[in-house]
């Protein structure tokens, strides 16, 4: 049995006991530094969590694991695993929300997440390799007589680690096991005491050699070759990796994505101020990148260098906070995908108040060549965490959380613009957008003309607003956004403008334009095509239509599936609610999962969103809940849903989101009055399909979008048709089927086509059904009503011959029934008749078979 090392704590596994050691770092013997060891109580139960945990540290262990493994007849309850888990937490002092320890995967199980460094009774210490590393560096005293005395800042020397990482990783494995072989032959009274102190010096080689320099200057490392003061080549683009909280104060998790997020804002900004246009990648898409590769995090270098060279990016910034002597210390390290590293420290009392002049500095250890700006006044504290905070809370908590923090901001700095931005970002976000303009149009035009970026930002959400407001002007809002981010050489900015670019051009069904700017923005980043890293990409905004009945035949559902799943287990690990909600909601919208799994993702996104107040967000989700409800031909239900939504689309005066409930309640109104006893359920009801033609009527009268207008024709033709009044509906229909080839809209244009067609055969006017054999058949039914023409006029090979090209071009529309009906026109060549039933009514399946449950 083996005892394990981490941090502060010792774990014997063969008596189940928890050791706190506590050290005094202030002693400069490291044998001195030990105090004492406590002995910490754990039940005998959670001493064997504990122990599972680590022993498989190299993956997550589900629930069901250990319960299984664990817990025993009545003792097999989830919720004394939850107890157990919070009791171990709690004698490690761990937290939940930023854990050091266990780290909780929502619906996937627990991981053991702390180095470890292991050694049994009879063996030598041995460095664990499978758990991430931790990121605190340990300081003797000689190094801390280099940190700063009285100064704001430590100058940082250009510095280049020509070793690559493998090497520069035996030479680290070898300088411990060079003191862990020490450790052999120790008598066994002083066993605990010895092991310790060969933990911490361990511990201290590691960090000192290969992770960061002591506070101050770069100095040679003894285990890297001479540096290189030549400047190393110019690099195109960066990678800002989310920042390590090595403070051990929960309290502090603001840096990881809000300090870092500042960061590479900043970088961006000064780096298109001097013309280098260096793209810089942020810190939730350096997140998603580590994700998608399967990478712990932190990563070794050599992994992130794999890494970098994946994806085209020429260098990234890893880093680590921790606090020293009342200032806040950035340990960092640029880990270049040539095998290069440039590595230092900089500290100040603030860290967010000095982003402006941490970026120069790292922007001139980039580029030693580069200009430095002007030194920037450092920002009040106070004010520049609060902005930290807002920003990472606006990727986790939501926009109404993050809101109060850029507001604080703006009482402390009332011109910090960027404060003032975000704040106008979040107003966006909860629907207040006329409070969003009038707060964008605060923000100085000359303020906008010295700061690119900060001018994209804002010019980009001015084309949101318009956007979702189906503002007259939208057009010229979105190419302004797209020059300004252009012209701010930044890509972040630019990948949306060209995204909203293709959002237009989905409501307008011009599929390749689609492609076209989707891809546009997908090349920014320089991202393999097997991998879509921003947000919008990564949960598949290219989503499965939800207006009218057209659909973009550019989706893959099946392909994008897998896509789908990552985004949601990457969106959970950040605890970014906001991007949670929105994957759920595209999978809820994707037809090839389960039902079931639509129905929970489904609510899921509507609670989330509720909780989060973005009503334009909500609207969208409850619109879709109506629509997904008209598939399973719950009209009554359905309505219920589009009613709340117009309720949220007027009140945010939302055009285009008002023009498509209208036309969703008219279609919820149709399903009513439709007669579906064929599918168990109601007969036709007359009064509710006119209420749906005046319904109907009352929006073609309002002059809709193009495929909107097309679609209601193929509705007000389905409600004369079941009234009978087959002249009127065939007029309609061909109206509709006329529009329909002129838009390219295919999917309405089968509609319009089989509608008829079925009209046709209870006409018992084959030959018109026959006449349209020529048209591209796309649908079920166009396949099979005109293989029935063909049979009623006697031509059973010709009928046979359609349904047979069908199941081999449409394999995934062919049914059982497609099958049945096949066999029976077969048979009949053989003699035997057949008493063939009447074909389904054309309104039966309003998505086709994309909706197989």
């Amino acid at each position: 049995m083996a005892i394990y090392q981490f941090l502060h704590f010792s774990f014997d596994d063969s008596r189940g006991s928890l050791h706190a050691i506590e050290t005094d770092s202030e002693k400069t013997d490291l044998a001195s530094q030990l105090v004492s060891s406590q002995t910490i109580q754990l039940r005998h139960k959670v001493a064997n969590l504990l122990s599972f945990l680590i022993v498989n540290r190299e993956r997550i262990v589900s629930k069901e694991e250990l319960l299984k493994t664990l817990w025993q007849h009545g003792d097999y309850r989830e919720n004394s695993l939850t107890q157990s888990i919070r009791e171990l937490r709690a004698a490690l002092g761990d937290n939940a929300k930023s854990p050091q320890y266990v780290k909780t995967y929502p619906q996937r199980g627990y991981q053991w997440i702390q180095p470890i460094l292991q050694y049994d009774n009879n063996s030598a210490l041995e460095l664990d390799s499978t758990a991430p590393l931790s990121s605190e560096p340990l300081l003797t005293q000689n190094e801390e007589n280099k940190s700063i005395q009285g100064q704001k800042i430590n100058t940082v020397s250009d510095a280049s680690v020509e070793r690559t990482s493998n090497e520069l990783d035996a030479t680290q494995y070898k300088s411990s096991e060079t003191i862990i072989n020490k450790g052999k032959g120790i008598a066994k009274r002083y066993r605990v005491l010895i092991l310790t102190v060969i933990c911490l010096c361990s511990l201290l080689l590691w960090f000192t050699n290969s992770r960061y320099s002591p506070l101050g200057d770069v100095t040679q490392n003894p285990l890297t070759d001479a540096y290189s003061h030549s400047s190393s080549e110019e690099i195109s683009s960066l990678l800002v990796l989310p920042f390590i909280n090595a403070t051990n104060n929960a309290n502090m998790a603001w840096l990881e994505l809000g300090l870092a997020d500042m960061l590479a804002i900043d970088l961006g900004r000064h780096d298109a101020l001097t013309n280098n246009q260096l793209h810089v990648t942020p810190p939730a898409i350096a997140n998603a990148l580590l994700i998608n590769a399967q990478l712990q995090w932190p990563s070794l270098p050599v992994h992130i260098r794999s890494l970098l060279r994946e994806h085209n990016i020429s260098a990234a910034i890893f880093a680590s906070v921790r606090l020293h002597n009342s200032q806040q210390v950035l340990d960092f390290q640029i880990i270049y995908a040539n095998g290069k590293t440039k590595q230092g420290s900089i500290s100040y009392p603030s860290l967010p108040a000095a982003v402006q002049s941490i970026s120069q500095q790292l922007l001139h250890l980039i580029n030693p060549k580069q200009n430095k700006l002007n030194k920037q006044v450092e920002e009040d504290p106070i004010a520049s965490l609060a902005l930290a905070q807002g920003m990472q809370a606006l990727q986790q908590e939501g926009a109404l959380y993050a809101k109060k923090y850029f507001q604080a901001t703006l009482v402390l700095e009332d011109n910090n613009y960027w404060a003032l931005a975000y704040s106008a970002r979040s107003s966006v976000a909860l629907g207040l957008w006329d409070i969003a303009e009038n707060d964008f149009n605060r923000i100085p035009k000359e303020v906008l003309t010295a700061d690119p970026s900060l001018d994209a930002f804002v010019h980009y959400w001015r084309a949101e607003i318009a956007y979702r407001r189906g503002d007259t002007d939208l057009i010229s809002k979105v190419e302004q956004a797209s020059d300004k981010a252009i012209a701010a050489s930044d890509a972040k900015q630019m990948a949306r403008s060209y995204r909203l670019k293709a959002k237009i051009a989905w409501h307008h069904k011009a599929w390749e334009k689609h492609k076209q700017w989707t891809d546009k923005a997908e090349s920014l980043f320089a991202i393999n095509d097997g991998l879509h890293v921003e947000a919008d990409k990564l949960f598949y905004l290219g989503n499965p239509n939800n207006t009218g009945l057209e659909k973009s035949p550019e989706n893959n559902l099946e392909d994008n599936k897998a896509k789908l799943l990552k985004a949601l287990n990457f969106y959970i690990q950040l605890g970014n609610q906001n991007m949670i909600a929105a994957s759920q909601l595209a999978i809820a919208q994707n037809y090839t999962f389960a039902l079931d799994k639509r129905t929970a993702a489904l609510n899921s996104a509507i609670e989330l969103y509720k909780q989060l107040q973005q009503p334009y967000d909500l609207a969208q989700a409850l619109n879709y809940a109506g629509f997904f409800q008209m598939q399973l031909h719950n009209g009554a239900q359905a309505s219920q849903y589009f009613s709340q939504t117009k309720v949220i689309a007027e009140k945010l005066n939302a055009k285009p989101l008002i023009e498509v409930t209208e036309f969703y309640l008219a279609f919820a109104s149709l399903d009513q009055g439709l007669d579906q006893q064929s599918l168990g359920r109601h007969g036709k009801n007359e009064k509710k399909l006119m209420q749906a033609i005046e319904q109907l009527s009352l929006f073609i009268s309002t002059k809709p979008t193009a495929d909107l207008h097309a679609s209601a024709l193929v509705f007000l033709g389905w409600a004369n048709t079941e009234l009978g009044l087959y002249d009127l509906a065939l007029k309609q229909l061909k109206q509709a089927k006329e529009e329909s080839r002129q838009l390219g809209m295919e999917t309405t244009l089968a509609y319009s086509s089989y509608s008829m067609m079925r009209i046709y055969l209870s006409q018992q006017n084959y030959q018109a059904v026959t006449a349209m054999a020529d048209e591209t058949i796309v649908t079920r039914f166009q396949a099979t009503y005109l293989a029935r023409a063909f049979y009623e006029l006697g031509q059973v090979n010709k009928a046979i011959s359609v349904l047979s090209n069908f199941k081999v071009n449409h394999k995934n529309l062919w049914q059982p029934e497609d099958e049945l009906r096949l066999g029976m026109y077969q048979s009949s060549l053989t003699g035997v008749k057949f008493q063939l039933l009447d074909e389904p009514k054309a309104h039966l399946v309003y998505c086709e078979s994309d909706w197989l449950f």
